[in-house]
């Protein structure tokens, strides 16, 4: 099986042999995270935040061990931000409304915010973020414990079971964010 951290030697062939079917994968999966989390600040903070639980994880799992350059430049810079740039491009083409988990439209500081004066913005942010965790990281885990190969039916079936019902659950939560306190 390969891993990627076999050469670490940074090289052009070791990149573009790393460009396998998780390449795809990260890129339909930050499409598909563009159009249920929908903000581009949470968007950016959760795949650094991926990266980060890679590297701590990968003594437990196989799958996240990885070459230094392969987390900067194979994940975040060739396939997360440009895929979560492509997701928010294609949002704005169909027509699809942004949303905003930190409150920041029109305000001038970061203080001003209304993640810093409303409690109810500010625990769904972080229930969302443990939320997102918890997927992330137990998708993982399920195919470890149950050894299903990588190439199996279920990362794609589970990636499109999160976007339908992720879908629904996060239109549900930034509503009720956003309406909170008003008749």
């Amino acid at each position: 099986m390969h891993t990627y951290d076999d050469d670490c030697a940074f090289t052009l062939e070791n990149l573009w042999n790393d460009m396998d079917h998780y390449y795809l994968i990260h890129w339909v999966d930050w499409i598909l995270a563009t159009f249920v989390i929908r903000d581009p600040y949470i968007l950016h903070f959760w795949h650094i935040f991926d990266e980060i639980i890679e590297l701590s994880a990968q003594h437990r799992l196989h799958h996240f061990r990885e070459c230094w350059w392969d987390h900067i430049f194979s994940d975040i810079l060739l396939s997360n931000i440009p895929a979560i740039i492509l997701g928010l491009w294609l949002m704005k083409k169909l027509g699809i409304r942004r949303y905003d988990w930190l409150g920041r439209e029109g305000k001038t500081s970061v203080w001003d915010w209304e993640i810093f004066k409303c409690h109810r913005r500010f625990g769904s942010l972080f229930f969302q973020q443990v939320m997102l965790t918890l997927h992330f990281v137990d998708g993982f885990f399920i195919m470890n414990a149950f050894m299903i190969p990588p190439l199996h039916f279920f990362p794609p079936a589970r990636m499109i079971l999160w976007f339908g019902f992720g879908a629904i659950g996060f239109r549900e939560m930034y509503h009720d964010v956003e309406t909170w306190n008003t008749p």
